[in-house]
């Protein structure tokens, strides 16, 4: 499934980088970086990981959001892991530790009163 595109602008690219939208990520959308979809060129961690793609959607139950990451973590032993965290509008922080090398989705689930995505950061550390 197709979502629509929310635009976030990167200063730079690959490891230990950020990303900003100053309106936020809208719900039921995907991210695009700087105009592109290969987020794996630009979301890098050491060691060949990577992050494919992100969106976030609306979810039932008992959490109201769900972002879903397409990612691989780091390959090698000791090679650590690769880290995100997303801030929404209200300021509140979510984080995601990749650590296997085999490419998977991962999910933050999360509630907030503003749950655009506002800012997302990638590391190595």
């Amino acid at each position: 499934m197709a979502y629509p595109v929310s635009d976030f602008i990167a200063a730079k690219i690959g490891e230990n980088s950020s990303a900003e939208r100053k309106d936020g990520m809208s719900v039921n959308s995907e991210v695009t970086i700087n105009g592109s979809s290969n987020l794996y060129d630009i979301i890098r961690f050491n060691d060949k990981g990577c992050v494919y793609g992100i969106t976030l959607t609306g979810s039932p139950g008992f959490y109201d959001f769900v972002l879903s990451v397409d990612a691989q973590g780091p390959e090698g032993f000791f090679s650590g892991a690769g880290y995100l965290a997303f801030t929404d509008k209200s300021g509140d922080t979510y984080k995601l530790s990749i650590y296997s090398s085999t490419r998977s989705v991962h999910t933050v689930r999360y509630n907030s009163q503003q749950p655009e995505i506002v800012k997302i950061e990638w590391s190595n550390t």
